[in-house]
């Protein structure tokens, strides 16, 4: 359980997470892996950093009486009404390939509309709307099928699969909040759009191996105000994606940028479109950084509720996903392995489970994998990449 807290409230003996969130966007907060002592709390104080997040679930015994655990995260899914999407139109299996088909394509014009910028090339909105047009189709159906795809992708060529991820989840969380189509259909336009800018940031900075300078941090800043120029130039834009584009790093607190604006100043389509960006960026892998188990990703947007994102927006993010989203590969409480496979809009906490492994880890046969919703045991926790021998997306077939 990750937990954030002010730095006057560290004692000796807790443990200190790195969130993966860019120091640039939160100079407040600190992020490292370690165990506090007396003197790295004295240190963490003098560097004028005023918040942490620690796991409540390491560190010494006894460290956690010193705060009360938030058992709230749980509670936003289980005690909710169902909120999930329903039961699907379709099976993920006959949906996988429209789903990666519709994925693909949208690969390719992203790549495509963004090396046609850096080459000094206009925005083409008309290629971009009958792709989301695809989008709404296929999350029609079943939604898993691109949810899956945008977990379990390739992690090469992150600046285009973030705008199509990003994209994706838009129009899945417009949809779940109840907005109208049309007004999903703009959210997908400015998921497509948002980091139009970064065609014009340099590569040696854009694919950087390491934490940037804060000169080249400056730089990347630059990308909503660049991609704000992009659009607001092109003729058929609606102001909701141009002002999407230009405000999807501010923040509720004002502590974001290119403005600094908070509250109700910035546009409603920020709301949606700010949880869906820092969900797939800290879930992916970067240049300077692995990605976080999706779980635990969750677990740190919550804590940035009401302060980084507009209220209420978080908690919906997360029953529309589940603690567990499509690809999360699990160890349930019985000692058997499997993948996630589906949401469950009855009961959020409980998703549909592919049981591909026995409590000694060996394979299943096929016909053993599934089990019926509602008679799989609790998920006793996400596994990490090499904690099991299970593929994802193979067993989702979205490799």
């Amino acid at each position: 359980m990750l937990k954030r807290i002010l730095t006057e409230q560290l004692v000796p003996g807790m443990y200190i997470v790195d969130s993966g969130l860019p120091w640039l966007e939160n100079p407040y907060l600190f992020s490292a892996e370690l165990e506090v002592t007396a003197e790295i709390i004295e240190k963490i104080q003098q560097e004028g950093y005023t918040e942490v997040f620690i796991d409540t679930e390491r560190g010494q015994p006894g460290a956690s009486a010193a705060y009360a655990d938030d058992s709230e995260f749980a509670a936003t899914l289980a005690d909710s009404v169902p909120a999930g999407n329903g039961v699907p139109n379709v099976p993920l299996s006959e949906e996988i390939d429209a789903a990666k088909a519709t994925y693909v394509g949208a690969f390719n014009q992203a790549k495509s509309f963004m090396d046609g910028i850096r080459r000094g090339g206009k925005v083409d909105l008309n290629n971009a709307k009958p792709l989301v047009g695809e989008m709404l189709k296929s999350l029609g159906r079943n939604p898993d099928a691109l949810l899956g795809l945008c977990k379990l992708r390739s992690q090469d060529d992150y600046t285009y699969t973030h705008c199509i991820n990003v994209a994706v989840l838009s129009v899945m969380f417009a949809k779940h909040m109840g907005f109208l189509p049309e007004v999903q259909q703009t959210a997908g336009l400015a998921g497509v759009f948002h980091d139009l800018g970064k065609a014009l940031i340099p590569l040696r900075i854009l694919n950087a191996p390491r934490k940037l300078s804060d000169e080249e941090f400056a730089i990347m800043r630059k990308h909503p105000a660049l991609s704000y120029d992009l659009v607001r130039k092109t003729s058929g834009f609606e102001q909701d994606v141009v002002l999407g584009v230009y405000e999807h790093h501010e923040r509720f607190n004002g502590q974001g940028y290119p403005r600094g604006i908070a509250g109700d100043e910035i546009s409603p389509l920020w709301r949606v479109l700010a949880v869906a960006d820092v969900y797939d960026a800290l879930s992916s892998v970067r240049p300077y950084k692995q990605s976080m188990l999706a779980h635990r990703v969750l677990g740190v947007m919550y804590q940035m509720r009401g302060e980084d994102f507009y209220p209420g927006y978080v908690e919906n993010f997360i029953r529309m996903l589940g603690i567990y989203p499509v690809g999360s590969v699990v160890k349930l409480e019985d000692g058997r392995q499997g993948v996630v496979s589906g949401s469950n809009s009855e009961a959020p906490t409980k998703p549909r489970v592919l049981v591909m492994r026995d409590k000694k880890g060996q394979p299943l046969r096929p016909a053993e994998y599934n089990i019926r919703l509602g008679e799989c045991p609790p998920i006793q926790r996400c596994l990490a990449a090499g904690e099991s021998s299970i593929d994802p997306a193979k067993a989702l077939g979205i490799s």
